[in-house]
């Protein structure tokens, strides 16, 4: 029975994520228009504040597909944000996203 003590809480952190299996890229609306702008606040991620993992349930593949910004798209360096977190990861989301109430 300890070999399997993985699963439930494995299973729990999937069913947290907040994906809807679409496969398209996510869309919170024009993120310099939130209270935090690109900043994550705590009442608009309320499930995943204070989690440090955030590609556990923000898939690489969907994020910083589409300029969701309202500013010109020659503002806006794509490509170069999808480089950045291919060569980063997860340390990279802080940068612009704030620390989404992760005590270091």
């Amino acid at each position: 029975m300890k070999t399997y003590r993985w699963i439930l809480p494995a299973f729990l952190a999937l069913a947290a994520c907040g994906s809807d299996g679409s496969n398209q890229p996510e869309n919170y609306g024009n993120l310099l228009a939130s209270p935090g702008g690109l900043v994550v606040l705590h009442d608009e991620h309320p499930d995943g504040w204070g989690r440090p993992g955030c590609l556990v349930c923000h898939n690489t593949s969907y994020i910083h597909t589409v300029n969701r910004t309202g500013l010109p798209n020659a503002q806006i360096d794509l490509p170069g944000v999808r480089e950045l977190v291919q060569l980063q990861g997860e340390s990279s989301c802080a940068q612009c996203h704030g620390d989404n109430g992760v005590q270091q």
